[in-house]
């Protein structure tokens, strides 16, 4: 699997607009869901999985949208206290191991490195899937001590207005968008990630400057032109989870008014939540956050 997924997938993150203008924004990563004969309306938020406690902050405008409606979605049930166990049993390797698929003097240069950039044994993933250090070297190329998930501070939000806690998929689901890669591509992404970390980290600072600027088209843009011209990368990572997201959201709303907080990446593009949901006949308005 192409590593920049796991940049959308694992580390997403959010970051505060200051701007005090009234004037209505054309572009946003909060956006409003209304018309088709809703009688409230429901928030989308684009947000990143895991970013700097430094640069993160809900501000007073989210909180807003959110203690207005009755229901929260992630991707999945955060809420799940088996999510985390779930996730890794599932993603162990069957009769092989990440060593097995490695000449010795490849998996003595990935192991040395890997080490050297995480802190950790890379014999402690040599049972699961690439998906497993990979991600971990992601969530290393975001440079700050104090991590947090964004996802994780809305959740506390929800549970504290008593909101019920949904997902619009299940681990199963995104499970096997992860693993429509073949096995050998997401080694190969592997490899190439932990050898050639540094421009990794660029990318992760690039990525971040582009999210700042609250668009997005601009962030979808960003993900497909750093995404090697891999059409299936797009197709099972975000076009077809988008696609079946659609459904699942439309009945949410219909039922009471709800947030939902994705992987920005998800947002923009004509194939992106915003414009399938047009597509669907609602009005989709930006947000000033």
């Amino acid at each position: 699997m192409l590593f920049r997924f796991f940049v959308v997938l694992v580390a997403a993150f959010t970051f505060s607009s200051t701007s005090m203008s009234q004037e209505q924004p054309k572009h946003s990563l909060l956006w409003m869901i209304s018309g088709k004969d809703l009688s409230r309306p429901s928030f989308v938020f684009g947000t990143f999985h895991m970013m700097c406690k430094s640069d993160f902050t809900i501000t007073d405008k989210l909180k807003e949208k959110l203690n207005a409606t009755e229901q929260f979605y992630g991707e999945l049930d955060m809420d799940d206290p088996s999510l985390q166990m779930s996730l890794m049993g599932k993603m162990r390797l069957k009769d092989k191991t990440l060593k097995d698929l490695m000449s010795e003097s490849e998996f003595g240069a990935v192991s040395e490195q890997f080490q050297r950039i995480t802190g950790m044994s890379f014999q402690m993933f040599n049972q699961f899937t690439p998906f497993m250090p990979l991600s971990l070297l992601t969530m290393n190329a975001i440079e700050c001590a104090d991590k947090i998930q964004p996802e994780g501070e809305f959740v506390k939000l929800a549970q504290e207005k008593k909101l019920p806690i949904l997902g619009l998929e299940t681990i199963d689901d995104q499970i096997a968008a992860i693993n429509s890669q073949p096995l050998d591509s997401q080694l190969h992404s592997l490899k190439r990630m932990v050898l050639a970390y540094d421009s990794v980290k660029q990318m992760m600072t690039k990525m971040i400057d582009v999210y700042k600027q609250n668009n997005a088209d601009k962030l979808y843009d960003f993900i497909k032109e750093t995404g090697n011209g891999n059409d299936q990368f797009e197709t099972d990572m975000l076009i077809k989870r988008n696609k079946r997201w659609i459904p699942v959201i439309e009945k949410a709303i219909h039922e009471k008014p709800s947030f939902f907080a994705v992987g920005a990446g998800h947002l923009g593009g004509n194939e992106g939540v915003l414009e399938l949901l047009r597509k669907q006949g609602y009005t989709l308005t930006p947000v000033l956050y």
